[in-house]
């Protein structure tokens, strides 16, 4: 049995069952691009703005650079507002494209699908992970099972020396300090995702749900985006919180290695590529990649793995727009990929990226 919120996120199916079900075949390769694709982008001139996904928001601010350095009559601004925000921005007309880690719903959809005046889609630009990132004086090598973060982020683990969080870290030694719960206060795909792992593999100890709302999180404190709850992390001793894992570099904090269905697994281009391999695929039809996740699948790589969308017109009423979008799109799917390991993401796989880049070309 599926929730409602099965559609909604990157393919995060529901509570019980977190699957597919037959709803598509996977599209991805093992390998990954890493830009390795044929790269036609054109430079078109003038300016569009997207606004949505913190986890998206490091590497479009590399791409949007990047961009203008290639293209000198092209202006790309990109404002992460978080996923929710960057899709009724998209719906309302205020942005040229939206950003988001979860697929629309039914509602945002024909809202986006009205002031397009055209279909919305789904086009995944970047892949990666959600790091558990934390701040404990002394410990660099955590290891976290998804019971254990169920209870910690349900304020049922409350300090660092939790027998839980033993378990989990055999010959450790972890303190008594009080564990500080930090999360989205904004609607958020990073949530979405977080959150559909608790509940797809942790379930026993998740009672509140998949989806991006920070009521599915009520311990803890507050902050927007993902870079506000990395830097309450940083400011607080034995803090913890979720986030995409460039935050954690840019801000020098240690990411813990979790345990889904597999073994405790570390963040890297690899692990999240195998993850995606066996768990990410396509439900959505023609030019709409939209996805789902099957958390159940990823017994290999790191358990949190997810890719990430741009949403976007299939067809735009201003053609100088639609040209931008395009070129810009074209570039951040073919050579932008190659970015993706220096600010800890990683590429779209192979088989994807050109899904994703014929979709991108089919933009008028």
């Amino acid at each position: 049995m599926k929730l409602s919120l099965a559609v909604r996120f990157v393919g995060i199916g529901a509570a019980a069952a977190v699957g597919i079900a037959g709803c598509g075949s996977n599209s991805n390769g093992s390998s990954s691009s890493g830009g390795s694709g044929n790269n036609t982008a054109g430079c078109a001139s003038g300016s569009i703005s997207g606004q949505g996904s913190t986890f998206q928001q490091t590497i479009e601010q590399q791409w949007s650079s990047d961009f203008a350095n290639k293209c000198s009559g092209a202006q790309v601004t990109y404002t992460g507002v978080g996923s929710g925000a960057g899709i009724e921005q998209f719906g309302l007309g205020k942005a040229d494209f939206a950003g988001s880690d979860v697929v629309m719903l039914a509602d945002e959809q024909s809202a986006a699908d009205k002031a397009c005046g055209s279909p919305a889609i789904h086009i995944p630009v970047i892949a990666g992970g959600v790091a558990i990132i934390y701040n404990l004086n002394g410990v660099s090598n955590l290891q976290l099972s998804a019971p254990t973060l169920a209870k910690i982020f349900t304020g049922k683990v409350k300090t660092w020396n939790d027998p839980a969080i033993k378990q989990d870290n055999p010959g450790v030694n972890l303190p008594s300090q009080a564990i500080a719960v930090y999360h989205r206060e904004d609607d958020s795909g990073t949530t979405a995702v977080f959150t559909g792992f608790l509940d797809a593999i942790a379930h026993s100890d998740w009672p509140n749900g998949a989806g991006k709302e920070a009521t599915r999180i009520t311990v803890g404190q507050k902050a927007t985006g993902s870079d506000g709850v990395v830097a309450g992390v940083k400011q607080t001793a034995g803090g913890i919180t979720y986030a995409e894992i460039s935050y954690a570099k840019q801000n020098s904090l240690p990411t813990a290695k979790v345990k889904g269905l597999g073994d405790y697994t570390a963040q890297t281009s690899d692990t999240v590529s195998s993850a995606l391999a066996s768990g990410f695929s396509i439900i959505g039809s023609g030019n709409n990649l939209a996805g789902m996740l099957d958390f159940k699948k990823m017994t290999t790589g790191y358990p949190i793995s997810t890719v990430s969308y741009a949403i976007v017109c299939s067809q735009y009423s201003d053609s100088g727009k639609a040209s931008l979008v395009k070129d810009y799109l074209d570039y951040a799917v073919t050579t932008g990929q190659s970015s993706a390991d220096q600010l800890g993401f990683a590429p779209l796989p192979t088989a994807l990226a050109t899904r994703a880049k014929a979709a991108v070309d089919s933009i008028s």
